[in-house]
């Protein structure tokens, strides 16, 4: 007998089996599930809607966001009401209530002071011994790591209280709808409400993200503004004086700083009348990175020195005098203006101050710092005596850093080539253990800036990178030739002219026999050579530059490239030269900065209406008419901060006298080929070509290598060979951009550079010094970028193909080519722009080297080059076999046409033509587009049909240390050993065919492993041609040579 159990159902019993069997009817088994099912199913749905129901709307109504429904108006799930003032800021002033703000009377001494292994007493007592502060002062700065809500009382079993720190930070309690959101013209219920719209984020998700500029400490119930705002203060305002003017985050933090960032301490200096220092060094050479050390008192000491005495530290003498005497010629005039600059303290602590305070003109005016540089006259050596080394841009970081001055071949500009002065200060250092990040400080990846100071006080060099729209305002009389005054304005608003901008140009013209002998002639406003928050946005990168300042990844900020447009009275004869006399200019331009702070925003939030950007699709970050005001009119040109008198010399083949004075550069122009009419539509200002392949070297008597390891002498050596190869393989000019007056002022490159005919060869003297030799980064090498840029636009512009080498990097046509003027043509014909070659450093072979004992140290030695061999032989000898197969990326070294690419950084063609085009014209011109710029136009070259570069990197004694020993296994690598074995002919051939060939024992005669590879095109064709060329030259020298 089976047991059973009752179940009742409503309409009698069934028997249910207690091993789960069911009796009666399967039809109606079944009809019971499905009813179950169904009800749990319904169940579920409910509570899913309901769920919805409260975060949807509910949740708005417990949030503040929404007024609540009443009788006939239905409830928005999508925030679009606001509730009433008075419901608001009743609830915001709870849920302050509720909040206990700690005092120094809730100072608990017991507590365990961060975690560590003392309490706050220890700590307290440490701070006043240590920083000399009160007590009261220490407890106070302490005290939210020393306030225990419980009453101070529970000690744990080391003796300590486990004290909760205090955080005022804001919870999504606290969110204030009605607050002004980041000053603009709507409050932050309609910012959440946009963020959902737009966004499809969560009520709370928003509120959260936007919750530091939502909130008010004074809890939300303070009376509306006239427009209708809460002008809501966060906590760090509330605890400012009732006189703090809000200021940047580094000022709010750190007293140090705000007088640096406030201008204050400039001004201050300024009016000790500190003497000049002349002689003074800026740093220890030998020191590791060539830091800039000095003190705000040195530095303003250090700027006037160079004024006074001269830029260069290594000026002889007789250079560093003025020429104040008129040159028998009517050269130099006594009364000719000279070059100054007018500093102006800037106030950054002004910037977060909505609109932007307008500087008072009379004011700023009497507070500006005047320095002027008397050496800096002749038109042929304006870049050895501009002021770079120690410039005014150190005292006012609104002033361009500008590194070389000239006009366009047209005479329609004056090209600009400056630096941005904030990198030099990008080094870092690691936080060590348990040290705390200064006050003021920003931290990234747990580095500081080492020079942070520094580093905050040039932040307006970011500023220039970024264009600036203006409106002339209408003039105050009827007269034509009156200054213009300019306003601030947006793009709606802007003139044609003055919709991107950055500097207002002057110029003035000097006639020694007019009364006065100096007038101003016309006003002009700059243009960028390049947009630079375009490429930015282009990149894919977030933000042209960031307030902390670790952008030394976006390289394309390291050149600041602009322009003047030259009055067009003067064009023509700018064009021709004539208004240099005697090497001296009397045509000057005025350069006024417009300051305004840098824009912290990603960068197509503020870009022209040419790119015609969805609006929609904008967060509207940021508003002219409420970061800088609707009539925001900036100062008259002599009350701003200023460079003034900047001569304007002849375009640049004439000045160097690759061209007559006056001759017309199209009668020299090479025919035109189909390359050259491919982007003519987007770059009508090109110069007729005289050259198709050029060359550009940064190259000195000696230098440094990086973080200053060695120094190294052959430069003079290097420089003959080089030039003698470049000009066999087929290079039409190279322009040598002379460094040596970085390191000494008893030498230069002037004596090898004149055995060459000049209209093959240029020397530009150039000795400005790098800023910064990697000192906590990879360095910033500003004499080198500044070089690359100024060779470009001067020289470049003639030019259909350049290339930028070091003189230990040797360009070789390969293949059937006979010169690089051939490989040009053939990367014209295929569409090719920017062509690209792998270099890694070969090895100088040992038995090519001088005798090891000459200069044997312990167990290493110094490899040299006998004076009867060449660098091209010696260092014939790669680690890897040619074609190379590594990528080699980092080293990469390019050859690009001159008119594509429109910023090139070392090894990178980093702004082109097809980069900076809008989507319309990049479709236009049936190039494909992608938001994320690509470039199409690369070719890597192919090693063995078209060309090689070999890289014959100077070794020196630290490369080679226990060579004896690393060199004696066979290792196809950079490193193992850096002197050089070559493989034997045979050998060598097969593991270029098969890199895994079994080419049997490697290890050679000497004792030593083989290690490299002879590149034998080099070895049997360019090589001898070296030879004979270098035999000859040295023959014509001697003949020339006076007897």
């Amino acid at each position: 007998m089976r047991s059973t159990i009752q179940s009742g159902n409503g309409n009698g019993t069934s028997a249910l089996p207690i091993n789960g069997r069911l009796s009666g009817k399967p039809k109606k088994r079944r009809t019971i599930k499905l009813t179950c099912i169904g009800a749990i199913l319904l169940g579920m749905y409910v509570v899913f809607i309901y769920i919805i129901f409260i975060t949807f709307d509910g949740g708005h109504i417990a949030n503040q966001d929404v007024t609540a429904a009443g009788p006939g108006r239905p409830s928005n799930p999508v925030v679009s009401h606001l509730r009433s003032n008075a419901d608001q800021s009743a609830a915001a002033s709870v849920a302050t209530a509720a909040k206990k703000e700690p005092t120094v009377a809730d100072f608990c001494g017991m507590c365990q002071y961060r975690g560590m292994g003392f309490n706050c007493n220890e700590r307290v007592d440490w701070v006043v011994e240590q920083k000399g502060r009160s007590k009261e002062e220490a407890k106070k700065d302490n005290l939210k790591y020393c306030y225990d809500p419980n009453g101070c009382t529970q000690t744990n079993d080391e003796g300590f209280i486990v004290c909760d720190e205090v955080s005022d930070a804001p919870t999504i309690a606290d969110f204030c709808g009605l607050c002004q959101y980041r000053d603009q013209g709507f409050n932050c219920n309609e910012r959440v409400e946009w963020a959902i719209k737009q966004k499809g984020a969560m009520v709370d998700e928003a509120k959260k993200d936007n919750l530091k500029h939502c909130y008010d400490a004074n809890g939300c119930n303070g009376k509306l503004n006239d427009e209708g705002f809460l002008e809501c203060v966060t906590a760090e305002m509330s605890n400012k004086p009732s006189d703090y003017v809000v200021g940047t985050k580094h000022v709010e933090k750190a007293p140090a700083l705000e007088a640096l960032l406030s201008g204050s301490l400039l001004e201050k200096i300024n009016a000790d009348e500190i003497e000049p220092k002349s002689g003074g060094k800026i740093r220890n050479e030998d020191e590791e990175g060539l830091r800039d050390r000095r003190s705000w008192e040195d530095m303003v000491a250090s700027v006037l020195g160079a004024a006074k005495y001269g830029d260069r530290e290594y000026d002889t003498e007789d250079s560093s005098k003025p020429d104040t005497n008129p040159a028998p010629e009517g050269g130099r005039h006594p009364d000719m203006p000279v070059l100054t600059a007018y500093c102006e303290p800037v106030n950054q602590t002004s910037w977060e101050t909505k609109p932007l305070p307008v500087r008072d003109g009379p004011s700023t005016k009497s507070s500006l710092f005047a320095i002027s540089y008397p050496h800096v006259q002749s038109c042929s050596a304006l870049p050895s005596q501009w002021p770079i080394d120690t410039p005014p841009v150190d005292l006012d970081s609104f002033l361009p850093w500008i590194h070389d001055v000239f006009p366009s071949s047209d005479g329609k500009n004056v090209v600009f080539i400056a630096q941005n002065r904030r990198r030099c200060y990008n080094g870092q250092r690691r936080l060590r253990s348990g040290e705390t990040t200064p006050k003021g400080v920003f931290q990234h990846k747990n580095y500081i800036h080492i020079d942070y100071g520094k580093n905050y006080f040039m932040r307006p060099q970011a500023a220039l990178f970024q264009h600036v729209p203006v409106k002339k305002i209408p003039a105050e009389n009827a007269d034509e030739n009156a200054e213009p005054r300019y306003r601030l304005a947006s793009h709606e608003d802007a003139d044609e002219e003055g919709m991107d901008t950055r500097f207002i140009c002057r110029f003035k013209s000097f006639d020694p026999d007019a009364t006065p002998n100096v007038s101003i002639v016309g006003y002009t406003l700059s243009r960028h050579e390049v947009d630079y928050d375009y490429h930015t946005y282009r990149k894919g990168y977030k933000f042209s530059a960031t307030e902390p300042g670790f952008d030394n990844h976006m390289i394309w900020q390291s050149q600041l490239l602009f322009k003047c447009p030259v009055p067009e009275a003067f064009r023509e004869t700018v064009r021709t030269g004539d208004t240099v006399v005697n090497n001296y200019a009397t045509l000057y331009v005025d350069l006024v900065p417009i300051r305004t702070p840098p824009r912290y925003t990603p960068p197509r939030e503020f870009l022209q209406p040419k790119y015609e950007f969805d609006q929609s699709s904008l967060e509207n970050l940021f508003i002219p008419d409420i970061e800088w005001g609707k009539e925001h009119v900036l100062p008259k040109i002599d009350e701003s901060g200023r460079w003034e008198n900047i001569p304007v010399c002849m375009p640049s083949l004439m000045a160097h006298g690759i061209v007559p004075k006056g001759a017309d550069i199209k009668a020299l122009t090479i025919p035109e080929n189909e390359s050259d009419k491919k982007y003519a539509a987007f770059t009508p200002d090109l110069p007729s070509k005289i050259h198709k392949v050029i060359a550009c070297t940064w190259a000195s008597t000696t230098f440094r290598t990086r973080s200053n390891r060695a120094r190294v002498g052959d430069g003079k050596r290097r420089l003959q060979e080089w030039l003698e190869f470049n000009l066999l393989s087929g290079f039409d000019h190279i322009y040598v951009y002379d460094n040596s007056g970085a390191f000494t002022n008893e030498d230069s490159l002037a004596d090898i550079v004149n055995l060459f005919p000049p209209d093959k060869v240029t020397r530009v003297d150039w000795p400005c010094k790098i800023c910064s030799n990697r000192d906590g980064n990879e360095g910033e090498r500003s004499s080198q970028y500044a070089a690359e840029s100024s060779c470009r636009l001067r020289f470049g512009t003639h030019a259909r193909w350049l290339g930028s080498f070091d003189t230990d990097e040797y360009l070789v046509p390969m293949g059937d080519f006979k010169s690089m003027g051939e490989v040009a043509d053939e990367l014209d014909d295929n569409g090719v722009k920017v062509a690209v070659f792998k270099s890694s450093p070969a090895k100088p072979r040992f038995e090519l080297l001088e005798s090891p004992k000459k200069t044997e140290e312990g167990n290493s030695f110094t490899p040299t080059v006998p004076e009867e061999e060449t660098f091209l032989h010696t260092y014939n000898c790669n680690w890897e076999p040619f074609p190379r197969k590594e990528d080699l990326s980092h080293r990469r070294k390019q050859m690009y046409r001159a008119d594509y690419v429109k910023l090139h950084y070392v090894h990178y063609s980093t702004i082109t033509v097809v980069s900076q085009m809008t989507e319309k014209q990049t479709k236009a011109s049936k190039e494909s587009w992608l938001h994320r710029y690509v470039e199409r136009h690369v070719h890597e070259f192919d090693e063995s049909k078209e060309a090689t570069m070999l890289h014959t990197k100077t070794k020196v004694s630290r490369n080679v240390q226990n060579w004896k020993n690393r060199c004696k296994t066979s290792s196809l690598s950079e490193t193992t050993c850096h002197v050089g074995f070559p493989f034997p002919t045979e050998k060598a051939r097969q593991l270029t065919a098969d890199r895994t060939a079994n080419v049997g024992i490697r290890i050679g005669e000497h004792g030593y492993g083989y290690n490299c590879f002879v590149n034998e095109k080099i070895e049997d064709y360019w090589w001898p041609k070296l030879v004979e060329a270098v035999k000859e030259r040295k023959a014509i020298a001697a003949r020339m040579a006076p007897q």
